[in-house]
């Protein structure tokens, strides 16, 4: 309660002193369940009857952060877009009890946010995308219950659907290039620490941090800087224009709910058409991986596709915007 009372009066400043254009475009929900307050953000052509619902990663991340993307808005010329926070995360509000981190819940408020835009908007035409944490969790919802039917289709970017394969395939992909970092003599010690790190821990977990912080170290993909003035996220803008995107730095999540998930199941029950796009440099989930998931889906061949982004890591929407938009309409319109 403090912090949702020190957050209003932060937001109740920046209100003040700029106008949010956040808040005054699309239409904006909290969706109230099981203890979370969920925002819903409903944005672009909302006359197409097409809506894309985004399943943002993490876990613990927020949706908001699609928005301010250019392949994003590219997509809100042609489509609506729903960015929505899931319990724990981003702007997320409520009281949420701690026991409620489960898969089984995250997937049930996926069917909540979902049943209430086609409630909402008259039942449109849906399809689904999630990145990372978000491949994982739409695909869990989509292979349980009949969910798919409720979609024309979906889209998997970089997601984690098993972390037993995840976590040693990063360990082997980080092991595999700390030598050449060694021989270079750039930082020996924290790489000799990295060697230590996992002879100490054979078969990480999932919300082990340190894979994914010693794979990000190897700094084997773009150059962010260099893509700075293309790149898409405004965190100026994020952070200082909206007033509710403060709590976007302070919400987290314990991922350790998310230990031993294993969404093979689901994927092998998952057939409507699926489009797998990954970074072919993702440190973070690996390109092998990319093939793991296409291979276990149950979609026939005919209608799944696989790209592979080339220099591109862990986020092709934001690495690449203009391919990653002309894929995704191709998708979309030949499935709508």
């Amino acid at each position: 309660m403090k912090k949702l009372i020190w957050l209003s009066l932060i937001a109740s400043f920046l209100f003040a002193c700029e106008k949010s254009e956040y808040l005054s475009e699309g239409n904006y929900y909290f969706i109230r369940h099981k203890g979370a307050a969920m925002p819903v953000w409903v944005k672009g052509n909302i006359a197409s009857g097409v809506f894309l619902i985004t399943v943002h990663g993490g876990p613990g991340s927020s949706g908001h952060e699609f928005a301010v993307t250019k392949s994003f808005a590219e997509l809100e010329k042609d489509y609506a877009v729903v960015y929505w926070d899931q319990r724990f995360s981003g702007l997320s509000q409520g009281d949420p009890k701690k026991s409620s981190l489960s898969i089984d819940q995250f997937v049930e408020d996926v069917d909540v946010v979902v049943d209430f835009v086609q409630q909402q908007f008259n039942n449109p035409k849906l399809f689904m995308l999630g990145h990372s944490w978000g491949g994982g969790l739409s695909a869990a919802w989509l292979g349980r219950n009949n969910n798919q039917q409720k979609v024309k289709g979906w889209i998997d970017v970089d997601g984690s659907v098993f972390d037993s394969l995840e976590v040693q395939v990063v360990k082997n992909w980080t092991l595999e290039r700390v030598p050449a970092k060694i021989a270079e003599g750039k930082d020996p010690k924290f790489w000799q620490y990295v060697i230590d790190w996992y002879q100490q821990h054979p078969a990480p977990k999932y919300s082990d941090k340190e894979p994914y912080i010693f794979a990000a170290a190897l700094d084997t993909t773009f150059d962010a800087v260099s893509l700075a003035d293309t790149n898409q996220i405004d965190y100026g803008k994020l952070l200082l224009r909206s007033p509710y995107s403060l709590a976007y730095f302070t919400n987290k999540v314990d991922a350790r709910f998310a230990d031993g998930l294993d969404f093979r199941p689901e994927l092998r029950r998952i057939t409507i058409p699926a489009l797998v796009l990954w970074g072919k440099d993702d440190p973070t989930l690996p390109i092998e991986l990319a093939d793991f998931t296409f291979n276990t889906l149950g979609t026939t061949p005919d209608r799944k596709t696989k790209v592979e982004f080339e220099r591109c890591g862990h986020s092709p929407h934001y690495e690449q915007p203009t391919r990653f938009v002309g894929v995704m309409r191709e998708f979309m319109e030949r499935y709508r």
